[in-house]
């Protein structure tokens, strides 16, 4: 499990990022200190967007960033990708590392 208060600042951006943006600009965070690959999602702002939710499992972007050794080096960014039900979003993947560089969450 992700660290307390640093969930609690990841959603403070989240919140910020969000408000800036709009309702269209959905911005979920990923705790992958967690051995529960289906239920990665922990916390998500403007979830009409594509539709997760808390609970929910990752997209494909954060099972290879999970997976991935070494980690990814970069973050990935000004992407696009589509929904299951064929919205087109353009998206971000920022990962966030602890203290030894393992990637431990996924803002996104």
């Amino acid at each position: 499990m992700l660290d307390p208060q640093r969930l609690a600042l990841l959603k403070q951006m989240a919140h910020g990022i969000a408000v800036q943006f709009g309702p269209s600009c959905e911005v979920v965070i990923h705790d992958l200190t967690t051995d529960d690959l289906e239920h990665t999602v922990v916390h998500v702002e403007h979830g009409a967007v594509s539709g997760r939710k808390v609970g929910d499992g990752p997209s494909h972007v954060v099972l290879e960033a999970r997976k991935a050794a070494p980690p990814p080096a970069e973050d990935h960014l000004a992407y696009l990708t589509r929904t299951p039900g064929g919205k087109v979003l353009k998206s971000s993947t920022l990962y966030i590392r602890d203290g030894e560089g393992k990637v431990e969450a996924v803002f996104s």
